[in-house]
């Protein structure tokens, strides 16, 4: 697991992190960002930048309070905390901690005060320029992205693993926790070898937290005393420039002094020291004006410069002595290897070239650079996508070009009329449906008032209200046709759209089958009324003849019974 940790819940592909991560080693994969740990160099900007909180810091909390109260624990303090932490006297600070639990507070410029004696000899040796190595941020950068320069790499560890050798010296099976701003202080930790200075790191905001949890309030303690204040001028470290301040103060000599901060400031240096001509010593820092600006220090109620003016009060007014008998050997050993992990620069042109063209990108003029996907410019952003760092549809222009094309194609292709008003009823789209419905063209109804045109106007029916909506028929008396409207008000854009279906042929069924059913039931009533004079006709003659044949067959019988009177 990583320092820093992705909760995928709430990432919402702003992109945002791509866009900070100054060596791009955050991967986009099914819309959701990953840090790649191997490429990741711990400066803690997609943390700081994240608008979702979408990011969270591997903690060590629990194993520390594992430990306080079964085993000794000793705290290694970043100078800087004057400026996380509010208080009347910084030195209360030293009684909260130990109220948490920590049998023994140091300050980790203890530490410093030995590397900075390395870094002195280093100004006076052999190589062509010096990097200073207490920040572990420029120290992983350079290891992964500037392999070449490597060399110029101090081989100093810094002020933390220094103090760290120290109190395991001092305190003898004892665990060590250093707490400070910075979030790469954590991954520092992971690379210990099999003897390990520092068993675990609590960022400032985890203090903050910690204290809140625990209901201690620093203004109330008591101040208290540091249990060793073998450190003085080292606790310039957490401010820019501290660190030559520390180890090269008013040095003449074969080097020229210069300190950077902020990762931009880093980068560009590093882009461009090929072509210094003199020799340098070089303090280097990740911070902008140093740790005291570290991503783990969010929870400070100061802003930055202020943060930075109660750090240099306290140094001031706690001044000390200058301390000779550090021991040096504790800031030595450091080595480095070289990783190169600087895999954009190492994609084929023509896969790049192939990526550019899936996004609609064939010549120089289409490549905006818009930097929206996070990356600086559509070339790097087509190398991240044929390393998996990235994806296609992470381009915002190419997207909305899609969409729009896709729309575009939905609306000129349906065979439904599409009309969108403005609050006014002022024409804004007419598709070219609504164009062989009205038989009117785009060009002479855009930018005009619906009904005047028209003589009729169903939007008319809503108001501007949210959630407005009529659906039902219509007819445009003016070209006899039918509509079934589906009408909505459109609140987020105070606009009308109307969808116009013509049934003007369902109607015309509609109508026709209704006139067979009348000419149908007309003709069965004219069969069943002929029946019925056919039937009294048939009446009528069975009538007559029946009297007919009565008068005969009465004769007759008259006649048969005179006959039998004769014999």
């Amino acid at each position: 697991m990583g320092i820093i940790n992705f909760n995928k819940a709430n990432c919402k592909n702003c992109y945002k992190c791509v866009r900070y991560c100054p060596v791009k080693a955050i991967k986009v994969e099914n819309h959701q960002a990953q840090i790649v740990e191997d490429l990741c160099i711990g400066c803690g900007n997609c943390f700081r930048v994240c608008p979702q909180n979408a990011k969270q810091v591997a903690s060590n909390v629990d194993s520390i309070k594992n430990w306080l109260g079964h085993e000794q624990v000793v705290l290694s303090l970043a100078p800087s905390f004057p400026g996380s932490f509010s208080m009347d006297d910084p030195l209360k600070f030293v009684t909260a901690l130990k109220q948490l639990g920590f049998d023994a507070v140091e300050e980790t410029a203890i530490g410093a005060e030995a590397v900075s004696k390395k870094y002195r000899e280093d100004y006076f040796g052999p190589g062509k320029h010096v990097i200073t190595t207490s920040c572990p941020t420029v120290d992983a950068m350079v290891e992964k992205y500037y392999c070449k320069l490597v060399p110029y790499l101090s081989g100093v560890v810094s002020p933390m693993m220094a103090h760290g050798r120290m109190l395991k010296k001092r305190y003898p099976g004892a665990k060590v926790v250093f707490a400070g701003p910075c979030i790469s202080k954590k991954l520092e930790v992971l690379g210990q070898s099999d003897e390990v200075d520092i068993d675990a790191v609590l960022t400032f905001d985890e203090l903050h937290e910690w204290f809140e949890e625990e209901h201690v309030t620093i203004d109330d303690c008591a101040p208290g005393a540091f249990d060793s204040d073998d450190c003085d001028v080292a606790r310039f470290y957490p401010l820019a420039g501290g660190v030559a301040k520390s180890s090269v103060p008013d040095v003449t000599g074969p080097r020229r002094v210069i300190k950077i901060d902020g990762l931009k400031n880093c980068r560009d240096f590093l882009d461009h020291i090929g072509s210094l001509k003199e020799n340098y010593w070089i303090e280097m820092n990740a911070c902008s004006e140093g740790c005291v600006n570290g991503p783990g220090n969010t929870h400070s109620p100061f802003v930055k410069y202020e943060r930075m003016e109660r750090v240099k009060e306290y140094i001031n007014q706690d001044a000390r002595e200058d301390y000779d008998n550090q021991d040096v050997k504790a800031a030595q050993g450091k080595v480095y290897q070289p990783n190169k992990k600087d895999i954009l620069k190492l994609v084929p042109e023509e896969a790049i070239e192939e990526i550019l063209h899936k996004t609609g990108k064939f010549k120089a003029s289409d490549e905006l650079n818009c930097g929206t996907c996070g990356y600086d410019s559509c070339r790097e952003k087509a190398a991240a996508v044929y390393c998996g760092m990235a994806e296609l549809d992470m381009c915002l222009p190419f997207m909305r070009n899609k969409n729009e094309a896709i729309s575009n194609l939905i609306i000129n292709a349906t065979p439904n009329a599409i009309v969108v008003l403005d609050r006014d009823y002022r024409i804004l789209e007419f598709n070219p449906a609504a164009e062989m419905t009205f038989e009117v063209s785009r060009a002479d109804v855009v930018g005009r008032v619906f009904g005047r045109i028209f003589r009729y106007n169903p939007f008319e029916k809503l108001n501007h209200q949210e959630g407005n909506t009529y659906s039902g028929r219509g007819h445009y008396a003016y070209g006899d046709v039918h509509f079934m409207e589906v009408l909505t008000y459109l609140p987020d854009q105070d606009m009308y759209l109307g969808i116009f279906v013509d049934i003007s042929k369902e109607i015309k069924k509609e109508n026709d089958y209704r006139q067979m059913q009348v000419d149908t039931l007309d003709m069965a009533q004219k069969v069943i009324d002929k029946q019925m004079r056919v039937a009294h006709e048939i009446a009528e003659l069975l009538g007559e003849t029946t009297a007919e044949t009565k008068v005969s067959l009465t004769r007759l019988q008259k006649i048969v019974s005179k006959g039998d009177g004769v014999d």
